[in-house]
């Protein structure tokens, strides 16, 4: 009877290895992408998730909200003195 002539141990060792180093390139990207993402979000001013949202006051956010877009076309001068009427009620 033939046996194996080697052993089975680095080639599990191998399959580890190879586990872990795409485990470790995956953590690498996932974090390199939320830190570029971060940074964008604070570099156009965008309030981030920590920050208390208490600080605007809703009407106000709702007419920042509403002017900009009527500045993106989102909806017309019309729609816009429409909701900003309901918006003062």
């Amino acid at each position: 009877m033939r046996g194996i002539d080697h052993s089975v141990a680095p080639v599990i060792w191998s399959g580890v290895f190879w586990v872990l180093a795409v485990l470790a390139i995956s953590a690498a990207v996932y974090l390199t992408v939320r830190l570029v993402t971060d940074r964008r979000a604070d570099a156009l001013g965008e309030q981030s998730a920590a920050a208390p949202a208490a600080q605007v006051e809703p009407a106000t956010s709702a007419r920042a909200i509403l002017s900009e877009r009527l500045a993106r076309g989102e909806i017309d001068v019309d729609e816009y003195k429409q909701r900003l009427e309901a918006l003062d009620q």
